[in-house]
């Protein structure tokens, strides 16, 4: 296991790691990661835009004062900008980039499913995103995995 951390992914024989390395690689085989290369360089942005701010919560912190002293902070004082720009960015489009669904549409449902679960609130002034979860909760292969997946907390 290179680095000596998970997940990873064998593809002919060659051990691909990093999660965001592997979603990059994934959504290119399948089509997902944009129309063009300018589509593709703006749906990489977004999700690191989404992960640069998913990386500030202390996921690991065992003090759970200390935990939610940071969670709510972050979900009051940053996660306003991050909800407000990517609502900008996403327009009166149906998808973040490009006329069809990608990753960053993918990664948005995913982070947000997280972030909502810790604020229930959280995009509450931000219909427009909350329909773009909606729209790919909606995508059948989605909606089917939804329905039989595991139910966590997180």
């Amino acid at each position: 296991i290179p680095f000596g951390k998970i997940p990873i992914l064998e593809v002919d024989g060659v051990t691909i790691h990093q999660s965001l390395a592997i979603a990059r690689y994934l959504a290119r085989e399948s089509g997902l990661a944009g129309q063009t290369p300018v589509e593709q360089a703006l749906a990489d942005a977004i999700v690191d835009t989404i992960d640069d701010f998913m990386t500030l919560f202390p996921w690991a912190e065992k003090n759970q004062d200390v935990r939610k002293q940071a969670f709510d902070d972050i979900l009051t004082n940053k996660a306003p900008e991050l909800l407000k720009d990517l609502d900008t960015f996403l327009g009166d489009n149906n998808w973040l980039v490009g006329k069809s669904v990608t990753w960053a549409d993918f990664y948005w449902d995913v982070c947000s499913t997280t972030l909502l679960s810790c604020k229930p609130d959280l995009a509450d002034n931000y219909p427009r995103l909350l329909a773009l979860r909606d729209r790919v909760q909606a995508l059948p292969a989605i909606a089917a995995w939804i329905q039989k997946r595991p139910k966590t907390v997180m």
